[in-house]
């Protein structure tokens, strides 16, 4: 019996390659990673600007977050790609989190009224609706189920 921590991280199907749709989801949650980077440095570079003092505290809120949401969508992206049920479950767990950080970062560009912001929230927001679409299709599911 292999140990936990090998389990679950091997791959349930030795010798075989992944299908191109679970390949190109990967590659997405890597990309999508680099736009949440994208939304915490735009986040630190508005802490430097002056904004208002009610506002600091949710910048940095999102700061974090969005830092979070980036090492967890690359963690996370291997798993789906040997293809983990509780890995994958996680993954689309993730994303539904991501989701939620992109909307949470368009509401800040509104009360801001600031439009770099809500530019990156839209791009942020974009990746993270066709992450959450590519791990619920058809063939991500057939390969990461038991």
């Amino acid at each position: 019996m292999p140990s936990p921590r090998q389990s679950l991280l091997a791959a349930r199907r030795p010798g075989l390659r992944p299908p191109q749709d679970v390949r190109q989801t990967c590659v997405l949650m890597f990309l999508t990673a680099a736009v949440y980077v994208l939304l915490a440095y735009h986040a630190w570079t508005m802490l430097d600007t002056g904004v208002p003092g009610a506002v600091v505290t949710d910048l940095w809120v999102l700061l974090v977050v969005s830092s979070l949401v980036a090492l967890g969508l690359i963690a996370l992206a291997l798993p789906v790609r040997r293809g983990g049920h509780v890995l994958w479950r996680a993954a689309q767990f993730g994303s539904v989190v991501a989701l939620g950080v992109a909307v949470s970062a368009l509401h800040m560009a509104a009360r801001l009224a600031d439009t770099p912001i809500l530019v990156v929230g839209l791009v942020v927001a974009f990746f993270a609706i066709i992450v959450n679409i590519a791990l619920w299709s058809t063939g991500v599911r057939r390969w990461c189920r038991p």
